[in-house]
């Protein structure tokens, strides 16, 4: 499979995921710029008890927050990233477009 094949499998993923309605997708485009979680994944997590916890994994390790302030801290740094973000439908409108641009497999 040539890499473009894969880059429109994971589109299209991204597509359908963005169409369902508990799930929220937000493209940050490359001109966003620098941003404080650069090379980081973060996962905030509701427990039982209501308490709000921070998994984040970078390219050398992975760290479970529980502390309130740096789950806060956390939390104002995802708030920032997402506001350079396009917005859902926005998203939803440059994923298809970049589908466009993606040549198709010439064995589909």
């Amino acid at each position: 499979m040539s890499d473009a094949a894969e880059w429109r499998i994971q589109l299209e993923h991204l597509a359908a995921m963005a169409e369902r309605p508990y799930v929220t997708v937000h493209v940050l485009r490359d001109s966003a710029g620098l941003h404080g979680l650069l090379g980081h994944d973060v996962w905030f997590l509701l427990m039982p008890d209501r308490r709000t916890v921070v998994y984040t994994e970078n390219g050398y390790r992975g760290e479970l927050i529980e502390e309130a302030a740096p789950v806060c801290r956390l939390q104002q740094a995802y708030d920032a990233v997402r506001d350079l973000a396009l917005t859902p439908a926005e998203s939803q409108k440059f994923i298809l477009r970049t589908m466009e641009e993606v040549p198709c497999d010439p064995s589909t």
